[in-house]
């Protein structure tokens, strides 16, 4: 049910006037009819959780006496029905404990106060108001206030709610968005319907009408349980294969399974809110594509979609939504030359006291304070953050005042953090690289692949299961978890002195020995590996048993799903994705470690790295004069 005239709007004032208060009119007139879209189903669920005695009920009703008084005291205003709800949903986030009440009055005074005639007389009206007592309690102000938490915003926060609706009988369901972190102000009536048209239709309208059509989850298969076990480890992956075996896809379906309907990310049938294509061009041989870069002679700063889609990342990071990069065909260039500052600043992750992942900033603060830029240009504007005044533009806000201009964006939070700390890489972004390996494209050095968590598509045999289901490119009514894929730690040395995970002696010991008996396979090579290794064995093992007992609390995984935990079956996966990719050469190079990495894989059963090492050694060919490489 669209509520299109008026709505509940918290510190948001027209002309100065006081807050307005929740309600609609139906049944006055043509444009407010008891017809209106949704309402006859909301009037049923309201009959159901009717509230019987109304003597429980104190409301403020009309101007004058703001002293909260029972229905009895008011003879201008009848009560047709009451209710309370006890599941409140705002953008489909159960508000814990909070009760709403939502009634009805009917005006049945002929005259109104002057002795005229009352124009308004049998209108009646939706309500719900934040002065209201139930039970000698403010249960609508509690709800309020926490409908302010959800969104995000503080208590002097602006939002508003346009649209209610019941499901599965029993939700009252709220529909709005923010406004902003302060206070908002309309000159006039005509001026903030405008500005909530503007903000609100067309946003919710598949979160509102079509989500019903959706379906309730996708099904993951094993293979990309894998894939969200690196993710969760470090969160920036490679994935390689020839051409047409899906990888850029799969990134996209890893992004579909996670967005929320929230009529904002969701609004593109093709591509989700939370996913981003970057397609690599052969002539990028500096970050200047990626971060962007400075004119001096149009005085302005170059944004690139990457900035812009972290800086949208940051609104989300504190709701856990993962925002998945596609780099597709990334190494058409050299991947250390366009993406050296990237590299860098992967490695500069944090984990802080209060559990947020940091890094270092991709793009320097000074960039965001450069006080030289032309008055018709706002960094702020270009990275997509919205002002508080919709209709601004660059130069009217270079215009406003300094005090003015601290709070001229509705995420003000975000512009004072650029300013600060410059943009840094969110924790809920996760890089995935696509990639080609033949002559047309660059290898990767072992400075790259130490970086990631590496993958090889395959494409094995077909069968009649490819008829059964369709590729998951579509949104779905409950996402994914973002605990499920995000990485929340960084040191696995940190992670177990502060008690987040637990080692026994007996693992600490095979997770060294594995380590150190890699690195025996490896001498006198120039592949051996270090500490950043063995921190991401522990981080993946830690990884996938913490989705191991999130699955399980939701209720296992899918059918056919098998996923193994145990530490023989880690160390399989680190030598696929960590150390295998970062042999490459001809006989007298590889061949001496990867014998003895052979015989090691068939003494553990490591049945993925042992096929995979002899299919790199048989590519030496019978006269031992070819050149091997992890790559198909």
């Amino acid at each position: 049910m669209r509520i299109k005239n008026t709505a509940f709007i918290y510190n948001v004032t027209v002309q100065g006037s006081s807050n307005c208060d929740w309600g609609t009119d139906i049944g006055q007139s043509k444009k407010h009819t008891f017809t209106l879209e949704g309402f006859p189903e909301f009037v049923n669920a309201m009959v159901y959780y009717k509230i019987e005695d109304v003597n429980n009920i104190q409301v403020i009703l009309g101007k004058g006496n703001r002293t909260p008084k029972p229905f009895s005291a008011y003879s201008d205003n009848q009560l047709v029905l009451a209710s309370c709800f006890k599941k409140v949903f705002v953008n489909d986030k159960l508000l814990d404990g909070q009760n709403f009440v939502v009634y009805i009055l009917k005006e049945i005074n002929s005259h109104n106060s002057l002795g005229k005639i009352n124009v308004h007389k049998d209108r009646c009206t939706l309500k719900f108001s934040n002065s209201l007592l139930y039970k000698g309690e403010e249960v609508n102000q509690k709800c309020i206030d926490a409908i302010s938490k959800a969104f995000g915003q503080s208590s002097n926060g602006s939002w508003a709610i346009l649209e209610m609706k019941i499901e599965n009988e029993d939700e009252l369901h709220l529909n709005g968005f923010a406004l902003g972190d302060t206070p908002k102000d309309y000159s006039s009536t005509d001026e903030r319907n405008e500005d909530f048209a503007r903000r609100f239709d067309g946003k919710v309208s598949l979160k509102a009408k079509d989500i019903s059509f959706l379906p309730e989850k996708t099904d993951l298969k094993a293979e990309e349980y894998s894939y969200i076990s690196a993710i969760k480890t470090k969160p920036f992956l490679i994935l390689g294969g020839f051409s047409g075996t899906g990888k850029s896809q799969k990134v996209k379906e890893l992004a579909f399974t996670t967005c929320p309907c929230d009529g904002v990310l969701n609004v593109s049938e093709t591509s989700p809110g939370n996913y981003l294509l970057v397609s690599v061009k052969p002539n990028w041989h500096d970050a200047t594509d990626i971060t962007g870069f400075r004119s001096s002679v149009n005085r302005n700063y170059f944004v690139t979609d990457f900035m812009r889609f972290l800086v949208k990342a940051k609104q989300y990071e504190e709701q856990h939504i993962p925002f998945f990069v596609c780099l597709d065909e990334m190494n058409l260039a050299p991947v250390e030359e366009y993406f050296a500052d990237f590299l860098s600043v992967i490695e500069s992750r944090k984990r802080c006291a209060d559990g947020r992942i940091v890094t270092d900033a991709i793009v320097p603060a000074s960039v965001f304070n450069d006080a030289d830029y032309a008055d018709d240009f706002n960094i702020f504007l270009k990275l997509g953050l919205e002002p508080t005044n919709p209709e601004w533009k660059a130069d009217e806000i270079s215009a406003l005042p300094s005090s003015e201009q601290a709070q001229a964006f509705v995420r003000q939070d975000i512009v004072e953090e650029l300013k600060r700390d410059g943009l840094t890489i969110p924790s809920n972004v996760v890089i995935i690289g696509t990639v080609n390996m033949d002559d047309t494209t660059n290898s990767f050095s072992r400075k790259v692949i130490d970086r990631a968590m590496t993958f090889e598509t395959i494409v094995g045999k077909f069968d009649k299961d490819y008829f059964e289901s369709d590729v998951a490119l579509h949104y779905i009514k409950n996402p994914r978890k973002g605990e499920l894929f995000l990485s929340d730690e960084v040191r696995a040395t940190q992670m177990i002195e502060e008690g987040r995970f637990v080692l026994t002696d007996n693992e600490q010991e095979k997770i060294v020995n594995f380590i150190n008996n890699i690195n025996e396979d490896l001498e006198g090579s120039p592949f051996k590996i270090s500490y950043r290794i063995l921190n991401e064995t522990i981080l993946l093992y830690r990884s996938k048993k913490r989705i191991e007992e999130i699955m399980n609390a939701e209720g296992g995984f899918e059918e056919g799903v098998i996923f193994k935990t145990d530490l023989n079956t880690i160390f399989d996966d680190i030598l696929m994705q960590k150390v295998l990719p970062r042999i490459e050469g001809d006989y007298e190079k590889c061949n001496k470690c990867l014998t003895k990495l052979s015989t090691r894989a068939e003494d553990n059963d490591w049945v993925k790295s042992s096929e995979k090492i002899e299919f790199m050694i048989k590519r030496f060919g019978n006269d031992k004069s070819g050149f091997t490489t992890f790559w198909n």
